[in-house]
């Protein structure tokens, strides 16, 4: 716990230069000497304000205040804003911090205790993902979350939660830069949820995995991450492959039958894909911490990897299976608007005479040649077998309807 005052106001403040760095009339970034923002010229008057309250703060400290490593990792994260509160240079800032974090790595290998102004300083490092590509921070997220899975030091729960926040940042954030981790109490028997950017792991687990250690947090915290790059996928429309087009089809159906999701649930890709990532993060933190493979793991991996390159799109909706294909295309005729506000519906569907119908494999085939993205060509493919598959299987039952008519 953050025991000084200063300390968590330093906190706050570098928080807020974080958000209000971006020009609130452009969007653009504010020049480092005058604080005025480099596109539209005006002055960002949000950011002057958090620029000089960190000045007081400091302002306030003695020397060797100033020399804590919690001020260096502040002025570290101030970046090129540290000059207007600092005299210290980068090189010199940089410098100090390197020192530091060499010691602490040096303290976590040989499982020592750390000392309280330590721990709040890896507070500050981890606080708000901010440091995800910094080598050293990666490091030492690493060195705390494996002594803690292995009981071998108990730290601080606010050091652990900062850890496993800096590790999700780390997974998820080259792909979604907003995307953020909580700590909640979730429904009974919920180990972790993910809303929009936002992924939640239950406070259970978590104190479970301070007092009892194990891997398990990990898969949690991997397979919400994984959700949240759904969503983000979703939202912007973004399609790479046979799956991310059938998980979108499972969201559109399961947010209008909601007992959809319930009755499929392990079979629906969405969770599946999710699955697969959390296993694959928790079999490589195993390997690479302690050595050993979790053959139970293995083989629940093993399970989904193979559902999840099966593409089958069968489910079960009021008791009836059907493919999931089917019952969008239902959904499409009845809301036809959701044709223009989705751009993945027109990969295998297409708008005809204010009526939504599968394209024909001559129509898929021609996307295929006029994609000029090489990293689709199989997607394309399968589309097109998909299809021929269809017409044929249409043909067969024609053909059978006719025979009976006769």
């Amino acid at each position: 716990m953050l025991e000084m005052n200063w300390k968590k106001e330093l906190i706050t403040e570098q928080q807020k230069v974080a958000k209000d760095c971006i020009c609130p009339t452009c969007g653009g970034n504010a020049s480092n000497q005058t604080l005025d923002c480099n596109y539209c010229g005006n002055e960002n008057l949000a950011l002057k304000e958090d620029i000089e309250s960190i000045s007081e703060i400091l302002g306030n400290l003695s020397e060797e205040q100033l020399r804590d490593p919690f001020v260096m990792i502040s002025l570290m994260k101030l970046g090129e804003y540290s000059p207007l509160v600092s005299d210290l240079s980068r090189v010199d800032i940089n410098k100090e911090y390197l020192s530091w974090s060499k010691k602490i790595v040096d303290e976590l290998v040989s499982a020592k205790e750390l000392s309280v102004t330590d721990q709040e300083a890896l507070i500050n490092l981890f606080d708000n993902g901010d440091f995800y590509q910094n080598e050293m921070a990666c490091v030492i997220q690493n060195l705390v979350i494996a002594n803690t899975a292995r009981q071998a030091v108990h730290y601080s729960p606010e050091l652990v939660y900062g850890a496993l926040q800096q590790c999700f940042c780390q997974i998820i954030k080259p792909y979604v830069k907003d995307a953020t981790l909580e700590k909640k109490k979730l429904n009974e028997g919920a180990a972790g949820e993910a809303q929009s950017y936002i992924a939640r792991i239950d406070e259970e687990n978590f104190d479970d995995f301070i007092h009892h250690g194990g891997t398990f947090i990990m898969n949690i915290l991997c397979h919400e991450a994984r959700h949240v790059y759904q969503n983000y996928k979703r939202y912007h429309r973004i399609v790479e492959d046979r799956n991310d087009l059938i998980m979108f089809y499972e969201n559109i159906v399961s947010s209008r039958k909601s007992e959809i999701y319930d009755d499929n649930y392990f079979n629906m890709l969405i969770e599946v894909d999710a699955r697969v990532y959390g296993t694959f993060f928790e079999q490589q933190f195993l390997k690479n911490m302690f050595g050993v493979l979790d053959q139970n793991i293995k083989r629940e991996y093993e399970a989904d990897y193979s559902l999840l390159i099966d593409h089958d799109t069968t489910r079960v909706i009021e008791d009836k299976k059907v493919r999931l294909e089917e019952e969008v295309l239902s959904v499409l005729n009845e809301e036809l608007d959701l044709y223009d506000k989705w751009s993945q519906f027109h990969y295998e569907f297409v708008k005809e005479d204010n009526h939504i119908r599968w394209k024909t494999t001559k129509e898929l085939a021609d996307d295929y040649f006029n994609n000029k993205d090489s990293t689709k060509d199989n997607f394309y493919l399968e589309l097109v077998t998909n299809s021929k598959k269809r017409e044929v299987a249409m043909e067969n039952r024609q053909q059978m309807s006719s025979t009976v008519t006769m």
